[in-house]
């Protein structure tokens, strides 16, 4: 008997956020709200350690800290000294490389003639087995979308979106029950997250379409200014709106894009985008939209012409960054053989036993008292949710649990959530 199997090693970080009284907030404030007072110089706080960033290829650059030989603290705080995205080029910050909000700081000017891309992956529609089942990726800081699943069988059924509010799954034969994602934090955006994923939807005699994958988190602070002007429609913006749920699944919601610098200038028209995004007619919403915070000493920016989605301004205040790294989970190996880092490979492992096998999670910075669940779809038996225990510290951790794979193709990933407070 041979079974392939495909396991996931995607971080997840299911918050439940804590709302802030604005005036918690307010302390961080860095400029005096008395009439006639001075305005404050803002400072970024870079390093300049990082260099300079530049992105002048045609297409499409992941953003990738190991490969760039950047961030060597592993914290999404990224210290450059000047930014400059050229015409053109696509800088993409998805949770395939980066897991976890991203922070750019810079010394300098940040000039964006391209493209930032932090959108949610679109669904890919109904699949003919579990093994087909990919979670749509999110910008990076924000949240894949539920798994699709077979209408009428209890042992298949569509799984919720990820993230704080992520979407309720539904079915194709019952409408206005699945919805999108929603997005969660405050009008400060802090701390920094992005969208969660719509609901999988229940499908007739298929797996059904999976929700759209929520838009990423950045932050993008300089101590001179940020300038978004590519000279047409195509450049010179950011994108982080959620994933589309495709012809029968739901949306994901937009991301967050905050903007701080002692100058804001923005000459295209729509240059940030963090809508929502719908989907399937049956589903009872759309992804809701995310938000774009500019704060700026001196703004040229029309919040209403050039932000698509809701847009806010305000003088600088405190970054509030994270003071440790974005945690990871992941599914390290499986019958002690190692998983493949790539995500679009298939299998990572056959297994030649119907016997139980060991499968390893580990995790680093993951908060204690996190739960941890490994999810394992097949095409001929139920879906499973084994929960699994970590021993160790918040820094690293592991676990262990025995699994009995079924025969055929079966798609895994682990998840975890836990409650929060702070910028953590």
């Amino acid at each position: 008997m041979t079974m392939q199997v495909q396991i996931r090693p995607v971080a997840r970080r299911l918050l439940l956020l804590t709302v802030f009284s604005t005036g918690l907030l307010l302390i961080g404030l860095t400029t005096s709200l008395h009439v006639g007072a001075q305005i404050q110089q803002f400072s970024s706080g870079s390093t300049g350690n990082d260099g300079a960033l530049n992105i002048t290829a045609p297409g499409v650059t992941y953003l990738d800290a190991k490969a760039m030989n950047i961030d060597p603290a592993g914290d999404n705080i990224f210290n450059f000294t000047t930014i400059n995205v050229a015409s053109g080029s696509i800088l993409r910050i998805s949770e395939v490389k980066v897991h976890g909000p991203v922070y750019f700081l810079a010394t300098g000017d940040v000039v964006i003639n391209g493209v930032i891309d932090l959108r949610g992956d679109d669904s890919p529609g109904p699949t003919a087995s579990a093994a087909e089942q990919i979670p749509t990726y999110a910008g990076s800081g924000g949240y894949s979308g539920g798994l699709g699943g077979i209408s009428g069988d209890q042992n298949h059924q569509a799984l919720p979106g990820n993230g704080p509010g992520g979407g309720v799954p539904g079915d194709i034969n019952v409408i206005s029950v699945a919805t999108g994602g929603s997005f969660t934090t405050n009008r400060f955006l802090v701390p920094l997250v992005g969208g969660s994923g719509g609901g999988g939807i229940n499908d007739n005699g298929q797996f059904g379409s999976q929700g759209g994958a929520g838009g990423g988190a950045l932050l993008i602070a300089s101590s001179t200014t940020i300038r978004l002007d590519g000279g047409d429609g195509n450049n010179g913006r950011i994108y982080a709106y959620g994933g589309y749920g495709g012809g029968r699944g739901c949306g994901g919601s937009g991301g967050a894009v905050r903007l701080v610098a002692n100058s804001i200038i923005g000459a295209n028209y729509y240059g940030i985008h963090v809508a929502g995004q719908g989907g399937w007619g049956g589903c009872k919403s759309s992804g809701t939209n995310g938000l774009a915070r500019l704060e700026a000493n001196s703004l040229h920016f029309s919040l209403s012409g050039n932000v698509t989605g809701p847009g806010i301004s305000s003088l600088p205040f405190a970054l509030n960054l994270p003071t440790v790294p974005p945690p990871v989970i992941t599914v390290f190996s499986i019958n002690g053989v190692a998983i493949n880092a790539n995500p679009f490979s298939f299998p990572d492992t056959i297994i030649n036993t119907g016997s139980p096998v060991p499968v390893v999670v580990k995790a680093t910075n993951l908060p204690t008292g996190a739960t941890v669940t490994l999810y394992l779809l097949s095409d001929t038996q139920p879906n499973q949710a084994i929960p699994v225990t970590l021993a160790g510290t918040t820094q690293a951790s592991a676990g262990t649990v025995n699994v009995t794979f079924a025969p055929g193709g079966s798609r895994g990933f682990v998840k975890a959530a836990w409650a929060t407070l702070g910028t953590q």
